[in-house]
């Protein structure tokens, strides 16, 4: 099993590197890092939840889908955070399912070790409740993002929170796979894409997305991305002391 590094790294799952190094030795044997493959399904709504991920160069999408089939993106986890939070708050609905939009790697560990530690490791059960907090609040603002910012700044979002979480400006994305994540159509995203790049803020050719003016990016941007970044910093501030913008 790969051992998980303890130095900084821009692979490093935040929540992972922010354990104490003696309660991070006890949940290290439990932890099996896995290749995750575009459009990997991770768990649907009704299943039994069998795992917990906590990504490092993959990017998971929680997905919500009304009974006519219409999608839409109500959070999404990398390297700063984990999938399954439901395996230890009970039966949440708050995504149909978790799909993998970013192949990449995660760290995996078994839903009856995640319940194990839960129980006899505070701080493990406090860094997982409080990042519990903070995508309670990134759903809540993307509620607040799709109904009242253009089509322009969610992408630009969007961008952004996968710039950080992969830590480059090469993003491989085609305007479907947008479309499908922000619930609008694919006409939509061509154009609002089409503009950012008449602004120089990005280029973009053949599914993959290149970000060449990060700063203006988030002058483009609404507030939600640093409304988010910011009350994940707040709240799990005890444990992850720095962030880049």
């Amino acid at each position: 099993m790969p051992t998980v590094e303890k130095a900084s790294s821009k692979i490093q799952n935040l929540l992972l590197a922010a354990l104490p190094e003696n309660v991070f030795d006890k949940i290290e044997p439990s932890l099996k890092l896995v290749d995750l493959k575009l459009d990997e399904v991770l768990w649907e709504m009704d299943e039994k939840r069998k795992h917990i991920y906590f990504p490092t160069t993959a990017m998971i999408c929680l997905i919500y889908e009304t009974d006519d089939g219409e999608s839409i993106e109500v959070g999404m986890a990398g390297r700063q955070g984990m999938v399954g939070v439901v395996t230890f708050i009970g039966d949440a609905r708050m995504a149909k399912r978790a799909v993998v939009m970013i192949p990449g790697q995660a760290y995996v560990m078994k839903a009856k070790d995640v319940e194990k530690y839960f129980e006899e490791i505070p701080d493990f059960q406090e860094i997982c409740m409080l990042y519990t907090q903070t995508l309670l609040a990134q759903i809540s603002q993307n509620v607040i993002c799709n109904r009242l910012h253009s089509i322009e700044q969610q992408l630009c979002r969007l961008l952004l929170i996968i710039n950080y979480n992969l830590q480059t400006t090469t993003i491989h994305l085609t305007h479907d796979r947008i479309s499908n994540v922000l619930g609008v159509r694919r006409e939509s995203v061509s154009a609002a894409a089409a503009k950012l790049q008449d602004l120089g803020l990005i280029e973009y050719a053949r599914g993959k997305i290149k970000l060449l003016d990060r700063k203006g990016l988030l002058a483009a941007a609404c507030e939600c991305y640093e409304v988010v970044k910011d009350q994940y910093e707040r709240i799990l501030g005890k444990y992850i002391s720095h962030h880049d913008s």
